[in-house]
């Protein structure tokens, strides 16, 4: 089972500022992937080819527990990886802790 953290969503892409860098694919027989909209605070479970969203979350949980339920099976869960505990999520990225 894989892990998915807010926090990897808090970076902004420097190209359209008001989605998140970090996308996560679904499925790929499914074409969808999920984001955070910066502009509204939702997460988008949207189409890959065209960007029509589909769902509109207010949560990540709520976007990772419809993202298990379109795939079928709870593949992911809401948690801080290795990521999370080893750096920070910064405007610029992400920045390894000091040690």
């Amino acid at each position: 089972m894989g892990t998915i953290c807010d926090h990897e969503f808090e970076v902004r892409d420097p190209k359209n500022p008001d989605y998140s860098l970090v996308e996560y694919d679904l499925a790929a027989r499914l074409g969808l992937s999920l984001r955070k909209n910066h502009a509204t605070g939702e997460y988008e479970i949207f189409v890959i080819r065209t960007g029509e969203v589909k769902h509109h979350l207010c949560t990540i949980e709520g976007a990772v527990a419809m993202c298990n339920e379109l795939e079928g099976e709870d593949f992911t869960e809401v948690k801080c990886g290795h990521r999370c505990r080893t750096g920070t999520y910064t405007k610029d990225g992400w920045v390894k802790n000091e040690r």
